[in-house]
Order: C-alpha cells, then sequence, then structure tokens
C-alpha cells in the first residue's frame, strides 16, 4: 500500500472512533482539530471550529476524549463543547489524567464565571462570536514523584503560553 491509502486508513479509523465514540490518540498527525473537515492530519468532529497543534511528546499515550463524563454539568454551565486530552498511564491500575481541557463557553456564562471570582475555571485562550475558548491544565503532577507516570506526564504538559500559539478558530 502507499503512503496515500495507508493516511486515508488512518483518517478513516479515526473518524469511526469519533462517530462510535471511542474517543481517539493524539498521535495520529501532529495536529488536533476539531473541525468540521476530514484530512490525513486532523480528526472529523461536527461542533464549534478550532485547532490545536499537538506536541511532538503527545503520542499513544495522549486520548482525547469528546464527551467528558459530567457533560450534563458542563451543558447547565454554558459550555457548548469540551475537549479533553488524558494521560493515559503507564501503570493500568491508576486513572487516566487531564493534560489538557479545551471548553467553548458561550460567552455570557464565562462573562458571569469571570464576575464570581474565586479560582478561575481555566484561561481565555480567544474569544469568537458569541463563545469564548478557554483551556484548562492541572495543576500539579498527579503522580508520585520520582516514578515513571510521574516522568512521562510532565514530559507531555503543555503551558498555557503553548496552548495559545497553538491554537487557532478554523472559519
Amino acid at each position: 500500500m502507499g503512503k496515500a491509502t495507508n493516511q486515508r486508513w488512518i483518517v478513516l479509523g479515526a473518524l469511526c472512533k469519533i462517530l462510535l465514540g471511542c474517543g481517539t490518540d493524539a498521535s495520529g498527525g501532529k495536529d488536533s482539530s476539531q473541525v468540521s473537515t476530514v484530512s490525513a492530519d486532523s480528526v472529523a468532529s461536527l461542533t464549534l471550529s478550532w485547532r490545536l497543534e499537538a506536541p511532538a511528546a503527545w503520542d499513544a499515550h495522549v486520548k482525547i476524549v469528546d464527551a467528558p463524563e459530567s457533560v450534563a454539568r458542563l451543558t447547565a454551565e454554558g459550555v457548548r463543547s469540551a475537549r479533553l486530552f488524558n494521560y493515559i498511564p503507564f501503570d493500568s491500575s491508576v486513572v487516566a489524567q487531564t493534560l489538557l481541557g479545551v471548553y467553548v463557553y458561550d460567552s455570557t456564562a464565562w462573562a458571569k464565571l469571570e464576575r464570581e471570582g474565586g479560582p478561575p475555571q481555566g484561561e481565555v485562550v480567544t474569544r469568537g462570536p458569541g463563545v469564548a475558548y478557554v483551556a484548562s491544565l492541572p495543576q500539579s503532577n498527579p503522580f508520585a514523584p520520582g516514578s515513571r507516570d510521574s516522568v512521562e506526564f510532565s514530559r507531555r504538559t503543555v503551558t498555557m503560553d503553548f496552548v495559545k500559539k497553538a491554537f487557532r478558530v478554523v472559519p
């Protein structure tokens, strides 16, 4: 098989996983997208359009989750779309830990949260018509210092500066 044929199969597999709700990993390409079109380097989704250039360190141990368990709570808080990038530990007895959450808030709901004070839900990356794109990072490494998962989690951790540079809204 040629390279183009292999890429088509990869994209088809990713699309099937999304449509079936199985999630995808961030290693299929350098681009982790939430867009309405499909290319060899993107993942299709039917929600609001944005794109994040995934870091090179994200591999098969980083999985994308489009429907977090708390979707009803998020919807009630004005979240239109949520995508989590979860680290899958080498120690299979430990649950996945979020490296990055990207939330698309209704701008009115986000403004209300900002006025409430207290610890922020995340940081606005950019705004669009009627929405605020908010990124949330872990406060600390959740694994035992020096453990393999602690080292690997840290290697895959991104900064808000990285997110702001790697994120863009797709028309």
